[in-house]
């Protein structure tokens, strides 16, 4: 079967050699948890982007190569350390690091202690002062918003993806016929490459959807969701990286129990549990996007609602 045809071929042959497939080495669950990094399902780290930072994990300060990748050969291993090595030489050439605009904010008069967003954060960019505050490292925060969807006393601010504001577009985009619209929440970095890619490929869905970019799908908060339900939104959609790559290490596996949790609560709060979807898409993924908004459109009783 090719995967890129789609097609099932019949290969005459006189001899069929099976491939040894290639694991990582044990000692990665050991180091992805010391240093905050992600790896993928065969035991390989996982780069922050394969195109735009195929050398660079998502924790800056720390670059990766070779066989740590994937399966190399010595030459393709030896030109990628000396990327890595000129990588890792920027910052101690220049004595710091620019850290991103999007970052998380505590309001301390809020806050209660709890220490929830200190054991959450994926990247340790939170700590607890010797009174037990919690405070954000903002040279190490990288806006995945995490801790402000579990914040249980909504103290902390997501700078540029504040509740405020998310809360503010679900309003605008439900003013007219909520009852016929889906509110997608779609990732930065990856479902949101797929929305784009399934426009560039001409590929036909439903017009349904009014899409809400987050940073990362653990930004969005069970009080979003059910925000667009009280509005009245036939349907809400969350859409992230695909398993088991995220851009901000764990932050689809946060919104996947996050999800599970908020349809209990919907049930709860007498809204159907099934109007509350969610998928998993890489960048390249246009086709699923599109395919999950027409059977979301389908299984809500939506009509076609557009080409």
């Amino acid at each position: 079967h090719d995967v890129l045809l789609d097609r099932d071929f019949e290969l005459p042959c006189d001899l069929l050699v099976l491939t040894s497939g290639y694991t990582g080495d044990e000692t990665v669950n050991e180091l992805k948890g010391q240093l905050k990094v992600s790896s993928d399902s065969e035991g390989f780290f996982q780069e922050r982007h394969i195109k735009l930072g195929p050398l660079d994990f998502p924790t800056s300060g720390i670059s990766l190569c070779g066989c740590a990748r994937s399966p190399k050969t010595l030459k393709e291993s030896c030109e990628e350390a000396v990327g890595a090595a000129m990588r890792a030489s920027i910052p101690m050439k220049n004595g710091f690091i620019e850290a991103e605009g999007i970052v998380a904010e505590i309001d301390r008069s809020l806050c209660n202690d709890c220490g929830l967003c200190w054991k959450r954060c994926p990247y340790n960019a939170i700590e607890l002062d010797e009174e037990k505050h919690p405070r954000v490292i903002k040279a190490l925060c990288k806006g995945c918003g995490l801790c402000a969807a579990d914040c249980p006393k909504e103290c902390i601010t997501i700078v540029h993806y504040s509740d405020d504001q998310i809360l503010a577009q679900i309003k605008a985009a439900l003013e007219d016929s909520p009852e016929e619209k889906i509110i997608a929440f779609v990732c930065h970095w990856c479902a949101l490459g797929g929305v784009d890619m399934a426009g560039v490929s001409r590929l036909q869905y439903p017009t349904n959807a009014r899409l809400i970019r987050v940073m990362c799908s653990a930004r969005v908060s069970i009080k979003m969701i059910r925000h667009a339900f009280e509005l009245g939104a036939a349907g809400v959609l969350v859409a992230g990286c695909e398993f088991p790559t995220c851009h901000y290490i764990s932050g689809n596996y946060a919104a996947e129990t996050r999800i599970k949790r908020a349809k209990r609560i919907l049930a709860k709060n007498g809204f159907e549990p099934d109007r509350l979807w969610n998928v998993w898409c890489s960048a390249a993924d246009g086709p699923k996007f599109a395919s999950t908004m027409r059977d979301m459109v389908r299984e809500l009783g939506l009509g076609e609602g557009g080409n």
